[in-house]
């Protein structure tokens, strides 16, 4: 099987002030689709010196198999992290996903109006991606850590600076390369002209979801017919509280140009679907205020 081809969608879908689900290019020969999360650890209540677990001050980086990298979703990540440094809580406070060039550097949405947390796309490849990390507070740069991630895996930037922030985790997961459509039926060979998207839905961000500030990335493979509809859908990359179920119920009722064969005869394929629910928390605050 011979199968020359590139998905580039980026379709953007604006859901409300607070939400935005879209279809991103996740992986693409240029750059690598990244998903950041910065949580946000406190100390239990009532432990001795404010503080449950001695690490050392300054920035830690966590690789390797750990029970924190090894966590399915962010919801298993938290509370891994919050047994892990028996910390009082664990939040979600910000989340970036986005599509990064070789070079490139992205700003994390800033815990406090102190820390300022950017990352740069230092080199990757199809199996592994390098970032240059830059924490800076008051203006100062306290660290610089350079790290290496397998692509589909996760990494862990932490600190233990800083009395508003006792605990800081910036999780970074750059994530495998697209996977081009692949013919249903076997003996299909040639360039397959990937297929188009020419209707949608919108996924609805659900509820609960919303309600409890959690967002993030599903992955979906997904059968289309040489008539252009949706069939069988798997989720490859899963994220809790609805988001999931509401990718899954959105791309079942799209439809497609189907993908087509060298000659030119529709077939049916599966291709991959990535579909972001990023919450624009810096308008969402000022909303509130």
């Amino acid at each position: 099987m011979n199968v020359k081809v590139k998905v580039a969608l980026l379709v953007l879908v604006a859901v409300s002030f607070a939400a935005c689900p879209f279809v991103a290019a996740a992986g693409e020969k240029d750059g690598v689709f990244t998903v950041f999360r910065v949580l946000v650890g406190t100390p239990a209540v009532g432990e001795a010196g404010g503080a449950s677990v001695l690490i050392v001050p300054g920035t830690v980086v966590m690789l390797g198999r750990s029970p924190e990298q090894d966590a399915k979703d962010v919801l298993d990540l938290m509370a891994k992290l919050k047994d892990s440094y028996r910390l009082g809580e664990v939040s979600l406070a910000g989340s970036v996903a986005k599509a990064m060039a070789q070079g490139q550097e992205v700003e994390i949405p800033a815990v406090t109006g102190d820390l300022e947390v950017r990352a740069t796309l230092l080199g990757f490849n199809e199996t592994q991606a390098t970032y240059g990390v830059s924490i800076s507070e008051r203006g100062k740069v306290v660290s610089e850590p350079k790290i290496t991630i397998a692509r589909g895996d996760r990494g862990i930037v932490g600190s233990r600076d800083g009395a508003a922030v006792p605990y800081f985790f910036l999780t970074v997961e750059p994530l495998k390369p697209l996977r081009p459509p692949v013919p249903l039926v076997q003996g299909e060979k040639g360039e397959i002209t990937p297929p188009k998207i020419v209707s949608k839905v919108s996924p609805a961000f659900p509820e609960e979801a919303r309600k409890a500030r959690i967002d993030g990335v599903v992955i979906l493979e997904c059968a289309i017919g040489a008539d252009g509809s949706v069939g069988e859908i798997k989720a490859v990359r899963s994220e809790p509280m609805g988001l999931t179920e509401a990718a899954i119920n959105a791309v079942s009722q799209w439809r497609y140009e189907p993908a087509r064969n060298a000659k030119g005869k529709a077939v049916a394929v599966t291709s991959t679907v990535t579909i972001s629910f990023m919450f624009d928390r810096c308008k969402t605050d000022k909303a509130a205020k």
